[in-house]
């Protein structure tokens, strides 16, 4: 159940368009029809007037642009969304590091886990305004854990991508359920994903599993036509480490552009020019990789001419849907790392907006503010104090901008956030809430088996509501 879907009129708003046909407008009308971006144009104080020359509807929403910046949707590359409820219990405490907590407790998830984390990192990254999640699920135990991911990623509105990975802590010598995968597109037609969903496939790899898995999932995953995606942090704790083998994964026919390469901090001089002439993709999670990895190469990356996304990873970190916070930690490290002008504050919406649909093979969907594209768009408030003044609102975003700047989220035409709040459908529960709840019983449920991280304890009651507050669409709908 989602909010409705209505037409559209966003009228006097600072347009950063992404599309270098349409530029940037300092005071837009943007018509929104059907999900889709009918047209954008410079402002006309007539538009939204019944009986207005472009035939706007006289029931259309209009959305008043004045002191606004709009921009599309953000794109997140590589999200573990099953992992969102580990959010708390992972920390710095002896025991309860990532590795540790996501072993002792992957085995525990239910269905309901499945569903109700996946929620959790979806609803927040409508908080944070990204409107497009691929979901490398690493922790696949069975057909019925897919499906849930899959009614999560559809019932939050959001657009995206279920990567359908093995087990977590799988034997090494055994496959994903490969012939699960064949038949996913039989359980999911495309008539049941709206035009919002793909599929693809998360591989170990060469670094973790032997020649006759990696050569039977490659094999299967191009078989099938779907997009690989694989970590590659071979030497995550190996002090010194200076490549991640990617030469060795063009000789063996596994780089290409349907593959994306995560992390690859490690990367030699000869891994990145493999990635440049195979055309592969890279998708950096830079606020996970500083802490636990290294720092991202991200200039080096680019000037190769690598095709580079970007992502969270994973809430279990201490990370949260804040991509104008992480735009900003990038660029400042960038500057110090390589004193480099090529990771400027556009260059990173560009990485966050069309690049990463482009990784994902949506860039005649979404990632810019197109005519003819769907209507994933973000519009911050331009008027609060961390704004104000501005000069470049592109550097002021990057620079100052905060998530709470964050007034009205669209994903496919839904206004999933408005004036600052998430919106549910009438009667659809919280995902804050129910995520909290459902914490609470894994916790239980590992304790009971032994398997409880650090003897961390679940919280005495689920709280009543969520951190942020929460409209309905009938709330909406009110002056």
């Amino acid at each position: 159940m989602l909010p409705e879907r209505t037409d559209l009129l966003i009228l006097g708003t600072y347009l950063i368009s992404m599309d270098p046909d349409v530029g940037d407008l300092p005071s837009a009308d943007i018509l929104v029809r059907d999900g889709r971006i009918t047209y954008v144009r410079p402002h006309r104080p007539a538009a939204g007037r019944a009986g207005d020359s472009d035939g706007v509807k006289a029931d259309v929403q209009v959305i008043d642009g004045t002191g606004t910046v709009t921009l599309p949707g953000f794109v997140d590359t590589h999200w573990h969304l099953w992992n969102s409820l580990l959010r708390g219990t992972v920390g710095d405490r002896p025991g309860t590091d990532y590795f540790a907590v996501k072993r002792a407790l992957a085995p525990h998830f239910d269905v309901d886990d499945f569903y109700w984390a996946a929620r959790l990192g979806l609803a927040e990254a409508v908080s944070g305004g990204i409107t497009t999640v691929h979901n490398f699920d690493h922790n696949v135990r069975g057909p019925d854990d897919a499906d849930a991911n899959i009614r999560a990623h559809l019932d939050s509105g959001l657009r995206g991508r279920f990567s359908y990975g093995p087990p977590d802590s799988a034997a090494p010598d055994t496959t994903n359920d490969l012939d699960d995968l064949a038949a996913l597109r039989d359980r999911w037609p495309a008539s049941r994903l709206d035009g919002r969903l793909d599929f693809g496939i998360a591989v170990r790899g060469p670094y973790r599993t032997p020649p006759e898995v990696y050569e039977r999932e490659w094999a299967t995953a191009r078989a099938l036509d779907l997009p690989i995606t694989m970590h590659c942090d071979r030497c995550l704790r190996e002090e010194g480490c200076r490549s991640c083998g990617l030469t060795r994964l063009e000789e063996l026919g596994l780089l290409g552009e349907d593959v994306q390469i995560i992390h690859a901090v490690h990367a030699s001089e000869q891994d990145i020019r493999a990635l440049a002439r195979t055309r592969t993709r890279v998708s950096l999670s830079p606020m996970t990789e500083m802490r636990t990895m290294g720092f991202p190469l991200l200039t080096e990356l680019l000037d190769a001419g690598v095709r580079v996304s970007l992502s969270l990873d994973t809430l279990a970190m201490p990370t949260s849907a804040d991509i104008l916070g992480h735009l900003r930690a990038i660029v400042s490290v960038e500057a110090a790392r390589t004193g480099s002008a090529t990771v400027t504050p556009r260059r990173l919406l560009q990485l966050a907006t069309l690049d990463g649909a482009c990784d994902l093979g949506l860039q005649d969907v979404t990632g810019s503010v197109t005519p003819g594209k769907r209507a994933d768009l973000v519009i911050l408030r331009s008027t609060d104090i961390n704004l104000t003044p501005s000069g470049d609102p592109v550097e002021a975003l990057v620079y100052t901008g905060q998530i709470d700047n964050i007034d009205t989220v669209i994903a496919d035409g839904r206004v999933l956030k408005r004036h600052g709040r998430r919106v549910l459908a009438n009667g659809e529960p919280d995902p804050v809430t129910m995520a909290a709840a459902r914490r609470d019983a894994l916790l239980r449920r590992a304790a009971a088996a032994g398997d409880n991280p650090a003897g961390r304890e679940p919280a005495t009651t689920a709280p009543e509501t969520g951190p942020g507050p929460v409209t309905t669409a009938q709330e909406r709908s009110r002056p």
